[in-house]
C-alpha cells in the first residue's frame, strides 16, 4: 500500500469520525438539552425529540465504528 493510499484511508476515517461527532452534537445533545431545560414542552414533543436523539446517537455510533473499520485496512 502506497503512502498516498494510507493517507487517503486516514483522511476518510477522520472525515467519518467528524461527521459522527457533529451528528452526536446536533442530533443528540441539542434535543436532549431542550427536553431537560424546557418545562413547557408537551409530552408528545418531548418524546419526539428524545426519539430523534436516540436515532442520531445510533447513527453517530455507527459512523464512528465505520471510521474505525476504515483504519483496520492499515493493519494489513
Amino acid at each position: 500500500m502506497t503512502e498516498a493510499v494510507r493517507e487517503r484511508v486516514k483522511l476518510r476515517a477522520n472525515w467519518l469520525n467528524g461527521i459522527s461527532v457533529a451528528t452526536f452534537a446536533v442530533g443528540t445533545l441539542a434535543p436532549t438539552t431542550r427536553v431537560v431545560s424546557d418545562a413547557v414542552l408537551s409530552t408528545e414533543t418531548a418524546f419526539g425529540l428524545l426519539l430523534v436523539a436516540a436515532v442520531c446517537l445510533a447513527l453517530a455510533v455507527a459512523l464512528h465504528f465505520f471510521a474505525q473499520r476504515e483504519l483496520k485496512v492499515l493493519d494489513r
